[in-house]
């Protein structure tokens, strides 16, 4: 998909005044949100517009915009929804559901910029995510060593890039909160509550947390998965003892023609003879199951 990303970093713009700076300089946060409409589809608005209406309702401050401020009052005037959250899984959640976001990136991890800077995400597939950068010059990405940061970025167009969410968890680190997750309102959703939208967020994150692979373990779990040892779905779940134990059978670590150990031998035997075991398997493990049957067969429990 091509996207028309609307830039702060047109030449004209340096010299139209935004609070005590300029468009050029410090309107990131007025132009994202012009990005994220106009890729949502709930309005084309121009740059300069976006900032004189952030001006009018407070929401320019020192250092930049007041995004929360800015978000209250054009909801409103351009009837949308949005949520405050620095969850990953909550933002590749909300893009993949086709919503769009405004990140908040700091200082601490310089991935899109030098310092504090707003940027518009608006699409996601996998865990690579498109982001629109408005603050755009010559080489802003690609004159960096591979020693920075910004080589995990790839570039795709002018102002159109992708990267990990990971790498996006980094760069909004330290900032609270990190995204701004915006919906454009429907008409199938217009008698739903705040919270139950945010419960259907709240539920499609959770369901993309859990099949989503971190990167440190991709390479491992897809080998695994091709040869058999598991089945693919859900790396994140809790692995119940019965689930680890056929995963170490289908590795050869269970071995069941093994005697009982010396040191148990007689006991093993006794408890054979006595039917409170079935002989078979001694060197296995003891699963909650099979625990249950044992205290049975000892009178120990279910009978009086």
């Amino acid at each position: 998909m091509s996207y028309q990303v609307k830039f702060q970093t047109e030449s004209a713009y340096k010299n139209i005044r935004y609070g005590q700076g300029t468009i050029y300089s410090s309107a990131c946060g007025c132009a994202s949100l012009c990005n994220v409409l106009n890729v949502l589809g709930i309005a084309n608005v121009s740059v300069p517009t976006m900032c004189k209406f952030a001006v009018s309702v407070g929401a320019r401050v020192v250092g930049g915009t007041d995004e929360q401020t800015l978000l209250k009052y054009a909801s409103k005037k351009y009837n949308f929804t949005y949520k405050a959250t620095s969850k990953n899984s909550e933002l590749l959640a909300h893009l993949k559901a086709g919503g769009a976001a405004i990140l908040h990136a700091g200082n601490s991890y310089k991935l899109f910029s030098n310092s504090g800077h707003f940027v518009a995400a608006v699409a996601a597939q996998g865990s690579t995510v498109t982001v629109l950068d408005s603050y755009w010059y010559t080489n802003k990405y690609g004159r960096y060593s591979k020693q920075s940061v910004r080589h995990d970025v790839q570039v795709v167009s002018k102002g159109v890039i992708k990267t990990s969410i990971a790498k996006i968890g980094y760069a909004t680190s330290d900032r609270s909160p990190s995204y701004y997750l915006i919906s454009k309102n429907r008409s199938d959703t217009k008698d739903m509550t705040d919270a139950q939208v945010y419960a259907l967020i709240e539920k499609a994150a959770k369901n993309t947390a859990a099949k989503i692979v971190d990167d440190w373990a991709k390479d491992a779990w897809t080998r695994a998965t091709k040869v058999g040892i598991v089945d693919g779905s859900a790396p994140k779940s809790p692995l119940t003892r019965e689930q680890f134990i056929v995963i170490a059978d289908k590795l050869g670590l269970i071995d069941n023609t093994k005697p009982a150990s010396n040191w148990a031998k007689s006991a093993w035997d006794a408890a054979t003879d006595a039917g409170i075991v079935d002989g078979s398997n001694p060197r296995g493990y003891v699963t909650r199951e099979m625990l249950a049957q044992i205290l049975q067969n000892l009178s120990l429990v279910g009978r009086k």
